[in-house]
């Protein structure tokens, strides 16, 4: 996953590698968490999280600072993106 690559380099700049590590292993987790509740969430109305798919949806991270937009597949759960949650705006 490219945006938890590129996520986690950034947060070594910011926090100690502990911290990153830990910030990142709780974003792992709820990802993960989508195997079990990507049902609850239906197809997002919003155009910023459509253009990544037709039938993208959404979920809002724990602290509220990210959304990861994921999209099913038969059983399969493929999350397209994750971005901050402020730069979702339409």
């Amino acid at each position: 996953m490219l945006d938890m690559d590129e996520l986690e380099e950034f947060l070594k700049t910011v926090m100690s590698q502990i911290g990153a590590n830990r910030y990142i292993d709780n974003m792992i987790s709820e990802v993960m968490s989508l195997a079990l509740f990507a049902d609850l969430y239906r197809t997002s109305p919003m155009a910023d999280i459509r253009k990544y798919h037709p039938k993208a949806r959404r979920m809002v991270s724990h602290n509220k600072r990210w959304v990861y937009i994921f999209h099913v597949e038969e059983d399969v759960v493929i999350v397209d993106r994750i971005r901050p949650v402020k730069t979702i705006v339409k």
